[in-house]
């Protein structure tokens, strides 16, 4: 169950899988992949020492709460097109302490400390959708699903340190699927353990009518209505020339949804069938995210670019470079693309019987790493195929922590293609 862990010139790839379906560990769409190996079996090390530790370091270094009167936290940002606090920095705080509560001890000392750091994340990522609802978050023709009808969930994606003013509008969805997550394993977890908190209805709620404000806003069905895309944003992105980003493909997250609104629609839906009713979409969205990183990722190096252009092609889809953003190479593996592994990654961890495509993408990533290290040092590249859409590595990757971190985290599934005591290693 969720919660619980046992740019110009242009290459072309096709990927062909049945549509609208969820695979049985093992297959895309009916194509055979690499074997699930058992599930819920992982890599892990303490060399990073406590989550808990590294989260209180992250919330002391990085949070303040600036809106006089709230508890609302905010996480600031830098570098990039980043500064100010950005929905992506907020989703990654409310993440953290939403994760570390699901994994904490119900006897750890430190519980309510981080029930509250949860709870203020919280607010400051309401906050933020609060301040997006007078325009810009092109969210009025699907309706605000938030607070009763009066906020959109998806918030602008930037906003000033003081959480004053809107910076950048239109909402993102890499930083709301990571909020959506947060979200569901801190209520999750509270219900599971059946503890009390002011805050699990609130949270709750807002949790369910993200997820379906999320499909509604932020994806779009193809023209054959086969599959059903993350766009760039709710604002922008999608199909074809209007771009993507592989690394905003959350299959996880989108599990954790169709799960929750199955679950408790009858509490928080419009219908006690609502999340029943929704399940099959959610699936299509998970089978075409599938599709998308089989059509960009590069099978031989594991590697996806940072941007593609990704088409309909009867039941296939293909992808194509030639279309980047953010300042970003868009045929290069750098800092976006490197997200996509532990966001695949999560899908492993936290469904293991049924992320067969995970186990599949993330398999040629271990084993690309595998080759480039010796005696605990890493090659300056990693391998480049020429017949892939990958061009370039960013450079330092290894040093980077925003591409080491999220790259390394391919190594937590066990690959079929590395033996286990390397993989370790």
């Amino acid at each position: 169950t969720p919660g619980t862990i046992t740019t110009p010139g242009t290459t072309t790839t096709t990927t062909g899988t049945s549509p609208g379906t969820t695979s049985s560990p093992g297959t895309t769409g009916g194509t055979t992949t690499s074997p699930n190996p058992a599930p819920g079996q992982v890599f892990v090390t303490n060399s990073a020492g406590s989550g808990k530790a590294r989260l209180f370091e992250f919330i002391a270094a990085l949070t303040d709460q600036p809106v006089p009167g709230s508890r609302a936290r905010a996480v600031h940002s830098s570098g990039g097109a980043a500064g100010g606090v950005v929905s992506e920095s907020q989703g990654y705080g409310l993440l953290l302490s939403g994760a570390l509560l699901a994994a904490l001890p119900r006897n750890d000392p430190d519980r309510e400390k981080l029930m509250d750091y949860t709870y203020e994340m919280f607010l400051g990522w309401r906050r933020m959708c609060e301040l997006s609802k007078d325009s810009g978050s092109c969210q009025e023709d699907e309706g605000f699903q938030c607070g009763g009808g009066q906020f959109p969930c998806l918030p602008h994606w930037k906003f000033d340190d003081d959480l004053k003013n809107v910076i950048g509008s239109g909402a993102a969805p890499d930083g709301d699927a990571d909020a959506l997550a947060g979200m569901l394993f801190a209520v999750l977890s509270l219900e599971r353990a059946e503890s009390t908190s002011p805050w699990l209805e609130e949270v709750g709620e807002w949790a369910y009518d993200t997820c379906k404000q999320f499909y509604l806003s932020s994806t779009v069905s193809s023209s054959s209505g086969a599959h059903r895309i993350v766009k760039l944003g709710s604002c922008w992105g999608g199909w074809g020339s209007q771009g993507q980003n592989p690394s905003y493909h959350a299959p996880g997250v989108y599990r954790m949804c169709r799960d929750y609104m199955k679950s408790h629609d009858a509490k928080f839906g419009t219908s006690g069938s609502e999340g029943d009713d929704f399940a099959s979409d959610w699936d299509r969205l998970i089978d075409t995210s599938y599709k998308m990183f089989d059509a960009t990722q590069c099978e031989s190096s594991g590697l996806i670019p940072n941007w593609a252009k990704v088409y309909e092609d009867g039941q296939s889809l293909r992808a194509e470079t030639g279309f980047s953003g953010s300042g970003t190479p868009g045929a290069e593996y750098g800092a976006e693309a490197s997200r996509a592994v532990w966001r695949v990654a999560l899908d492993y961890l936290l469904f293991p019987g049924e992320a067969g495509e995970a186990v599949a993408f993330l398999d040629p990533v271990a084993a690309n790493l595998e080759t480039r290290e010796s005696g605990g040092n890493w090659d300056e590249s990693l391998r480049v195929d020429g017949n892939c859409l990958v061009e370039s590595i960013h450079p330092g990757w290894s040093s980077n922590m925003f591409m080491a971190g999220p790259t390394f985290t391919s190594l937590v599934c066990p690959s079929n293609s590395v033996d286990s005591g390397r993989q370790q290693e």
